[in-house]
């Protein structure tokens, strides 16, 4: 019914609208593998809109969205009764194409940011960095126009719409800190006001642990930690002692987190990728050498061994679902061993050289999203004279893709 190569789609094909039963399937899928990741609402909450929002124009397209986005992370398909399949590529263009029917400019409400957070998740996972960041800046431009970054305007709602708020903005800051780091934007959400609160949930597919402890990792090095790396110059904020704190408190996660499951991944790459970042931070700032028991030059040696803990122990299914984050968090990893490889200390040197080799061969094992990543990497190592061992650099999803036919 609806062509994946062409965004241009007809009237006729964006006026009919996707099945109740249909869209149900993808909530379901959504509820059982992906609210643990980026929770918005539990699955009851989403077939109670469903069955009662569903010739609501902004409900419906954040519904649809949401599947779009839940396909899209899942890299599956689902079919309606008729037989015809739904690819998250198919969903995704055909909001996009009915862009003006859940923007109209006129307002601004919850469904409009959810929807834009949703579509972010499915150009990312399609290998169009540019276009999901315009999508979630347009979520954040939302959030500061209803005024979500301000604690005072939660007082008058209601509990569980305080916390699908707090939900929502705490899932665009996380993608703004990720995105700022490679776009090179300084951030425009800081953590103003206080996260949701944890429930007590008798379903582990609800729980909002993963999701709180990623806010943690996240918020501990601050918005001038994430602003001086996007304007590559040190921040007058971002202190030896911030960076201290990032070491300490961002070693190990939390114990309440299942381990070697979706919400754990995430928690265990984001973790020592910042603090690979606070490492390159470091020699911005007159090489500090801000632990006093490491050399500095080991730290990307320390931080790759206990990379590779976790990749020994992790099913290879559970990277996926994360888009681009995991292979550009692990890639971060490798290039600063890269670096160390580079230094004068033969004992170090040997040490990097090894671990570099087992982290190549993990990097190059993962579906990679920006292929210019991927090549500034290689062109690193060669001009390093490093021979990595692997017999060819993968092909990113970013080369296979055409972006001739997106229209935003």
């Amino acid at each position: 019914m609806f062509s994946e190569n062409d965004s241009c789609m007809t009237a006729l094909e964006i006026s009919l609208k996707i099945p109740k039963k249909l869209i149900d399937k993808c909530l379901r899928l959504y509820h059982d593998n992906l609210y643990v990741i980026w929770p918005l609402l539990s699955y009851d909450n989403l077939h109670k809109l469903l069955e009662e929002k569903y010739d609501d124009c902004y409900a419906y397209w954040f519904l649809v969205a949401l599947s779009a986005a839940t396909l899209s992370d899942l890299k599956t398909e689902v079919e309606s009764e008729d037989g015809t399949s739904f690819s998250g590529r198919k969903l995704t263009f055909l909001c996009i194409s009915s862009r003006q029917q859940f923007d109209d400019l006129d307002n601004s409400d919850l469904f409009k940011i959810m929807t834009y957070y949703c579509l972010h998740r499915c150009f990312s996972q399609i290998s169009d960095t540019k276009t999901s960041y315009r999508l979630s800046s347009a979520a954040i431009s939302l959030i500061k126009v209803t005024e979500f970054h301000r604690e005072k305007t939660y007082e008058s709602l209601s509990f569980d719409e305080q916390q699908l708020r707090r939900k929502v903005f705490y899932l665009l800051l996380l993608t703004e800190r990720y995105y700022s780091v490679y776009i090179h934007c300084v951030t425009s959400l800081d953590a103003t006001i206080a996260p949701p609160q944890p429930e007590t949930v008798t379903d582990p597919r609800l729980s909002l642990d993963s999701f709180l402890e990623m806010i943690r990792v996240f918020t501990v090095p601050g918005k001038c930690f994430f602003d001086a790396l996007a304007t590559d110059s040190p921040d007058p904020f971002c202190t030896e002692d911030s960076l201290k704190k990032i070491w300490k408190e961002l070693h190990t996660a939390s114990l309440e987190i299942e381990p070697w499951s979706y919400g754990y991944v995430d928690i265990s790459f984001s973790r020592h990728w910042i603090r690979t970042l606070a490492w390159r931070l470091v020699f911005r700032m007159n090489n500090i050498d801000f632990l006093s028991n490491s050399n500095n030059t080991h730290i990307p040696v320390e931080i790759a061994r206990d990379m590779l803990d976790d990749v020994f122990l992790t099913p290879n299914n559970l990277y996926g679902v994360h888009g681009p984050g995991i292979p550009t968090k692990a890639l971060e990893i490798a290039n600063a061993l890269v670096d160390v490889v580079n230094q004068n200390d033969q004992k170090t040197e040997s040490e990097a050289w090894d671990v570099l080799c087992e982290i190549s061969k993990f990097v190059f094992s993962l579906n990679h999203y920006d292929g210019k990543l991927v090549e500034s990497f290689v062109t690193k190592c060669q001009s390093a004279l490093i021979t990595l061992p692997i017999s060819k650099p993968p092909k990113s999803d970013e080369d296979l893709k055409d972006d001739s036919n997106i229209v935003f």
